[in-house]
């Protein structure tokens, strides 16, 4: 009986790359995205102070909160993306303030 000889790969040859199957996130069906609000806050713009960050992605502006604990406060934030006086917004908190620039 003649012996079968497997060929030998040299050291340094790529070896063949083995799948891993991706899973998905607990609780989702294909990475369906949705925003809960029924946390958030409404509020409402009082005044646009400035552009802030490095590229000046951000407004900083004057936010009076309309619902909740807080109600009637004032805060100011950074808010990303455009925005007007009179916007109304969703704050996921109203604890914090940012610092005035």
């Amino acid at each position: 009986m003649a012996e079968e000889k497997k060929p030998v790969e040299p050291a340094g040859a790529p070896q063949a790359k083995k799948e891993i199957p991706k899973e998905e996130p607990k609780g989702s069906k294909k990475y369906k995205s949705t925003v809960n609000v029924t946390d958030a806050t409404p509020g409402q713009v009082v005044k646009v102070f400035k552009k802030v960050g490095l590229y000046g992605e951000c407004y900083q502006v004057l936010v009076r909160v309309m619902e909740g604990r807080d109600k009637g406060n004032l805060l100011r934030r950074n808010i990303r993306g455009p925005v007007r006086e009179n916007d109304l917004i969703m704050l996921k908190e109203t604890e914090r303030d940012v610092r005035a620039i």
